[in-house]
């Protein structure tokens, strides 16, 4: 169970951001929600008039719950216990973790499109082609990727990522970057850890809300695989 002093530490009346779970969809439904306590591990969500498919929510599975602390996010995992109207869900805490913890506990394997800008300098070249790179996702986390590229990158403290996320419907986030560990492999290619040092929290949401969606398909694959 979530910690109920972590609970307590949410204003009531707290903006929120929340991906709802959808029947027959593996995209998680984006909306905005106002946070409300009550006996914890059970609070609240109260929604804007018509923006809740309440008919297409998934009850099974749960949401995720991000809050914006003023500080570090917090994201919380809680199950819908009641739905009491297009504007409100009755919830119920499974656990809270913070953007530290999630770093390292949704990175997962993803291969998709990563564009990356470099900030020109005095000792590069000023072409498109010296700026601009295109390669492809490894691994991707809340806080960083791993990614190849056909060639090496330029040698700067910041690169521009623009990274589409292998979601249900595709989306582009962007992240200022710090490469952090370059490694050229057999084939010629170069394989670049990144940090990001500047990223949105609602791109940071979008990120962690495709890690969890990526992990959930492997897990439903492995208890298939090992059904069979």
């Amino acid at each position: 169970m979530a910690d109920n002093d972590t609970l307590s530490k949410i204003p009531d009346g707290k903006p929120v951001r929340v991906f709802l779970p959808l029947r027959n969809i593996e995209e998680r439904y984006r909306a905005q929600a106002v946070y409300q306590q009550s006996a914890a591990p059970v609070f609240s969500l109260i929604f804007p008039p018509g923006t809740v498919p309440v008919e297409d929510i998934n009850i099974n599975k749960p949401c995720i719950i991000n809050i914006d602390m003023g500080g570090p996010s917090l994201s919380l995992e809680a199950q819908i216990s009641e739905i009491t109207s297009e504007q409100h869900l009755v919830m119920t805490a499974l656990q809270a973790m913070s953007h530290e913890q999630l770093r390292e506990f949704f990175r997962v394997d993803a291969v998709t499109s990563v564009i990356g800008r470099a900030f020109p300098s005095k000792t590069m070249a000023t072409s498109d082609t010296d700026m601009t790179m295109e390669g492809e996702t490894i691994d991707i986390s809340g806080s960083g990727i791993l990614a190849t590229f056909p060639q090496k990158p330029p040698e700067v403290k910041h690169i521009r990522l623009e990274i589409t996320l292998p979601t249900d419907i595709p989306e582009t986030v962007t992240a200022l970057a710090r490469p952090i560990r370059t490694v050229k492999t057999v084939d010629n290619k170069y394989d670049v850890a990144f940090h990001f040092d500047d990223i949105t929290n609602e791109d940071r949401d979008k990120i962690i809300g495709c890690c969890l969606e990526i992990q959930r398909r492997l897990l439903r694959l492995k208890v298939n695989v090992k059904d069979l």
